[in-house]
C-alpha cells in the first residue's frame, strides 16, 4: 500500500514541496492569516493533462468540466486513461475544500512524491475548475482533485451537486482546511453532503448492485499557524467535539462510515508537516471492513448513473448582500407567509402592510376582494362587498328584503348588480357574473373591512333590534297603562283592578320593582305573580270549565272540594266571563301564530347571521361577568325558589346554627333577587363574543379589529380595556391588566375564578390610583366598581 521514505532529513522526499510552491504559496502573509481570505477567480482554461517542471510524464486529467460533463466516454477508455487493466481493485480518494486552501498542493505531497501531477499556481484565478483524476498504481488509489468552494463563479449550485456526486462515488474523503478555527462553511458542505447521499444517492447506488448504504471515510485535515488544533482528551476525544458541533448547527454525519480528525500546527515560516495525513490515509486505504477496493469500471458507471439521474440546469439564485430583514417589517401574511416589504415603523406613519407578490386563497380567512365587474372592465377598481341590505334601505325593508331576496352587492357608480335570491330558479354566483376576484394578503390586525362584510347581516338585526328597544322603551309606560285599562274592560266583575294590584295578594312583592307580570286567580280574582298561581284546574262555581289559572290556596280549596266559590268576592254568573273567554281565545290565536311566523323566522336568521367567534347560546347560561342567570323573570323566579327548597332540605339534616347560617344565606339571595328586575337578556359583547347581560353591557364603541366600525354593544370588561389602552403607559395596574382580561375573555368559563382574581386585583389598583390622584385609572374603576357590585 503507501510506502514512505522517511529517512530524508526533516521529513520524507515526497514530503518536500517545490520552491516555487514553498516560496509563493504557502506565504503567511497571504494564505495563513485567519482573518484574511483572498478572492480566487474562474480560470477556464481546463488542460487535458499536465507536464511536471522536468519534463516527466505525470498526467492528471480532466474527468468533469464545469458544467458537470464526463470527459470520457466508456469505462474502456477510463481505465485507458488509468493506465491500469479492467480487473484491477482500486480505492477512490477524493479531496475538498475551499479555494486556496492547498488541496492540490496536498494531493501531491501525500501520493505522488511532490510532483505537479496536480496542477499548483501561485496565482489569484484558480487553477482547477471541475474535477481531475490521476492514479497512483503503487497503491491502488485513483486521486480526485475537485474544484475549490467559494470561489468566483456564476454557477455555485451547479458545482456544489458536482461536488456532491464525487464524494458519493469516494471511498475516502479528505477535507483540506487551512484557517485558525474551523469554519462553518466545512460543516454545511459535510452536513449537506451526508443529507444528499442519505436521500438520494444511497437509492440510486444500490439499483446498480452497489448493496453498501454507509458512505465514505471523512478526515479533516485542519492546519493552524497560531491557534492550537482540536486536541482529544480523556473524556472527550476530537472526533467527539466535531461531532458535537455538527449537532449544535443541525448537521447530520450519519451517512459516512467514519470521521476522523487531523489536526497539525505549522510554523509560519516552515513548510507543511504531511506525516499525520499520510498515517491516517494509510491506515484507511487498508481498511476494509467497510468499503472494499473496487474496478475502474463499477466506479466509471456509478459516476455516469449519478451524472444521468442527477442532472439539468440548477436556476442561480444570485446572494443578495443586504439584509432585508434587518430593516423590512416583520408582518407575515396569515395565508401565503410572504413578508411584508414596507420599511420598519410604516404603520405608526399611516401606511399599511404591503407586499407585491400575489396571495394563496384560503376559506378560513375569507381574503377575497371583489371589484365590480363592468367598472374593471372600464378601468376603475370599485371594491364591493356582499352585504345584507343596500345603503338606501331603512332597517325594517333591508330586513324585509333580506328575507326575501337574500345577500345585496352594490357598486356606487353602477348601483344595485346581484341579488342572492333574485329570481325562482337561476341565480348565478357573484363571482361568475357580476363581480372580478382578487385574493389579498391576510395581515394580523388588517382587513377589517372583509370582517365586516362576514357581519352586514347581524348588523342589520342590530339595527332592527335597536328600533325596537327605543320604540319599546318610549311606548313602555303608555302601552303598558292603556292594556291595563283594557284589560279591566273585559274582565269578570269579582277580578280586583289592574290598578289597585300593587304587591303580590301571596308573598307581597312589588311588581313594579321587581318587573314581574300580574296574573289573576280565576277562583278569588285576585292578583298574583306567576310563582304563586301557577296551577291550572277548572272553578265551576266561576263558570270555567276548562283548568284556569288559580292560585296555591284556591287550588287547596278546589281540590277538597271542586264546586266551592273560592274566595271572599261575590259570586258571578256565566255571562261576566264570556268576554273573557272571548279575549284569551283570540290572544292565545295570535300569539301562537306570531311565535311561528315572526319569532321562529328571527330565530332562524339570528343563527345564520352570528358571527363565529361568539360563544354559542347553549354554552353561555349566565352572564360572563356578574354571573346572573339568562332567562325570563318569571323562569328564573322558579329556579330560585327550587334552589331554595333544595337548600332547606339540606339545611334541616344539619344542626340549628348551621340552618341559621342557612338562612341568612338564603335572606341575601333574595334580597340580591330583589334587586334585579325584569327579564335577564342574552346580549354578546362585540369584541371578545362572551354572553353577557344589559347590566353588564351598557357601553357601546367601535371593535375594528372585529370588523365592527361604529359604535356596538362591548361589555365592561372590554369597555375598561379599551378606556385603559387609550391613555399613557403611566396607568399602572388599569394597562397592566389588558392582556389578562382579554385572555379570559377568550378562554371562557374554564378560567372564571382566575379571570374574578384578576378583575378585583386590577380594579383595586385602578380604584388606588384614582384615589390618590391619578385620573387615567378612573374609567377602569368605575366599570370594575359595577362589575363588582352586580356579582355582590
Amino acid at each position: 500500500m503507501i510506502n514512505l521514505d522517511t529517512t530524508n532529513k526533516n521529513q520524507s522526499s515526497i514530503m518536500q514541496p517545490l520552491h516555487y510552491f514553498q516560496d509563493e504559496v504557502l506565504r503567511p502573509d497571504v494564505i495563513n492569516d485567519a482573518e484574511f481570505k483572498s478572492i480566487p477567480f474562474i480560470d477556464t482554461n481546463e488542460h487535458d493533462s499536465i507536464d511536471n517542471a522536468n519534463g516527466t510524464a505525470a498526467r492528471a486529467f480532466l474527468f468533469l468540466d464545469a458544467d458537470e460533463n464526463l470527459q470520457i466516454a466508456t469505462p474502456e477508455l477510463f481505465c485507458k486513461k488509468l493506465k491500469c487493466q479492467e480487473l484491477d481493485k482500486i480505492k477512490v480518494i477524493s479531496i475538498f475544500g475551499n479555494t486556496g486552501d492547498g488541496k492540490s498542493h496536498t494531493m501531491n505531497q501525500v501520493f505522488f512524491d511532490g510532483e505537479p501531477v496536480f496542477r499548483t499556481s501561485p496565482e489569484q484565478s484558480s487553477c482547477t475548475i471541475g474535477v481531475y483524476a490521476a492514479m497512483q498504481r503503487e497503491q491502488g488509489v485513483l486521486c480526485l482533485d475537485t474544484e475549490g468552494l467559494l470561489g468566483t463563479t456564476a454557477k455555485s449550485s451547479k458545482r456544489m451537486r458536482m461536488l456532491l456526486k464525487i464524494l458519493a462515488i469516494s471511498d475516502i474523503v479528505v477535507y483540506r482546511t487551512r484557517s485558525e478555527r474551523l469554519h462553518s462553511d466545512m460543516y454545511e458542505f459535510l452536513g449537506t453532503a451526508s443529507k444528499a447521499f442519505c436521500l438520494h444517492f444511497t437509492q440510486a447506488l444500490q439499483a446498480m448492485g452497489n448493496g453498501s448504504t454507509l458512505g465514505p471515510a471523512v478526515i479533516i485535515f485542519h492546519e493552524t499557524h497560531y491557534t492550537k488544533p482540536l486536541e482529544s482528551s480523556v473524556e472527550e476525544s476530537a472526533e467527539d467535539k466535531l461531532r458535537n458541533s455538527f449537532a449544535l448547527l443541525n448537521y447530520e454525519t450519519n451517512a459516512f462510515s467514519s470521521l476522523r480528525y487531523v489536526g497539525i500546527q505549522t510554523d509560519a515560516k516552515k513548510s507543511t508537516n504531511f506525516k499525520k495525513i499520510s498515517d491516517a490515509l494509510r491506515l484507511e486505504i487498508e481498511n476494509t471492513a467497510v468499503r472494499s477496493p473496487r474496478q475502474p469500471s463499477v466506479v466509471f458507471k456509478a459516476m455516469k448513473l449519478l451524472n444521468q439521474k442527477f442532472a439539468g440546469e440548477i436556476i442561480e439564485k444570485a446572494i443578495n448582500p443586504f439584509p432585508e430583514q434587518y430593516f423590512t417589517c416583520g408582518a407575515h401574511c396569515e395565508s401565503c407567509s410572504r413578508r411584508c416589504q414596507r420599511s420598519m415603523g410604516h404603520v405608526s406613519d399611516g401606511e399599511s402592510h404591503f407586499n407585491t407578490q400575489p396571495c394563496n386563497y384560503q376559506h378560513q380567512y375569507e381574503n377575497k376582494l371583489y371589484l365590480c365587474k363592468a367598472c374593471y372592465n372600464n378601468g376603475k377598481e370599485i371594491v364591493v362587498s356582499i352585504r345584507a341590505q343596500s345603503q338606501t334601505d331603512t332597517a325594517w325593508s333591508g330586513l324585509a328584503k333580506y328575507v326575501w331576496k337574500g345577500d345585496v352587492i352594490e357598486c356606487p357608480y353602477c348601483g344595485e348588480i346581484y341579488r342572492a335570491r333574485q329570481y325562482w330558479y337561476g341565480n348565478k354566483s357573484p363571482e361568475a357574473s357580476v363581480v372580478h376576484v382578487q385574493v389579498v394578503h391576510v395581515w394580523k390586525g388588517g382587513n377589517a373591512a372583509l370582517r365586516a362584510n362576514a357581519h352586514s347581516a347581524q348588523m342589520v338585526l342590530d339595527s332592527v333590534n335597536s328600533i325596537s328597544e327605543v320604540f319599546t322603551n318610549i311606548s313602555a309606560p303608555w302601552a303598558k297603562a292603556i292594556s291595563g285599562m283594557l284589560a279591566d274592560k273585559v274582565a269578570p266583575s269579582y277580578w280586583r283592578p289592574n290598578q289597585e294590584i300593587i304587591l303580590c295578594h301571596a308573598c307581597k312583592r312589588n311588581f313594579e320593582k321587581t318587573g314581574m307580570p300580574k296574573h289573576h286567580c280565576r277562583g278569588c280574582g285576585e292578583g298574583f305573580c306567576h310563582t304563586c298561581s301557577q296551577h291550572r284546574v277548572p272553578v265551576p262555581a266561576r263558570g270555567w270549565l276548562q283548568p284556569v289559572r288559580v292560585c296555591n290556596d284556591c287550588h287547596q280549596q278546589l281540590q277538597r272540594k271542586s264546586d266551592t266559590t273560592p274566595g271572599s268576592r261575590p259570586t258571578n254568573d256565566e255571562g261576566d266571563i264570556l268576554v273573557r273567554k272571548y279575549g284569551e281565545t283570540i290572544y292565545n290565536t295570535i300569539s301562537s301564530v306570531a311565535a311561528v311566523a315572526i319569532d321562529y323566522p328571527r330565530e332562524m336568521i339570528k343563527d345564520s347571521a352570528r358571527p363565529a367567534y361568539w360563544v354559542p347560546d347553549a354554552e353561555s347560561p349566565s352572564c360572563y361577568i356578574c354571573k346572573s342567570v339568562f332567562g325570563r323573570v318569571e323562569e328564573l323566579e322558579l329556579a330560585k325558589q327550587a334552589d331554595g327548597r333544595s337548600k332547606q332540605q339540606q339545611l334541616g339534616k344539619h344542626s340549628k346554627s348551621n340552618g341559621a347560617a342557612g338562612g341568612g344565606g338564603e335572606a341575601g339571595g333574595a334580597a340580591a333577587s330583589a334587586a334585579t328586575a325584569g327579564d335577564c337578556r342574552r346580549h354578546h359583547c362585540r369584541r371578545c363574543g362572551q354572553a353577557v347581560c344589559s347590566s353588564c353591557s351598557k357601553r357601546r364603541m367601535p371593535v375594528p379589529e372585529r370588523g365592527w366600525q361604529t359604535d356596538v354593544r362591548v361589555c365592561d370588561g372590554c369597555a375598561c380595556v379599551s378606556s385603559a389602552s387609550n391613555q399613557s403607559a403611566g396607568a399602572g395596574g388599569g394597562v397592566c391588566s389588558i392582556s389578562s382580561t382579554i385572555s379570559d375573555a377568550i378562554n371562557g368559563d374554564a378560567s372564571t375564578e382566575t379571570s374574578q382574581r384578576r378583575r378585583s386585583e386590577s380594579s383595586s389598583n385602578s380604584c388606588s390610583d384614582y384615589r390618590n390622584g391619578n385620573p387615567i385609572a378612573s374609567s377602569a374603576c368605575n366599570a370594575s366598581d359595577d362589575a363588582k357590585a352586580k356579582t355582590e
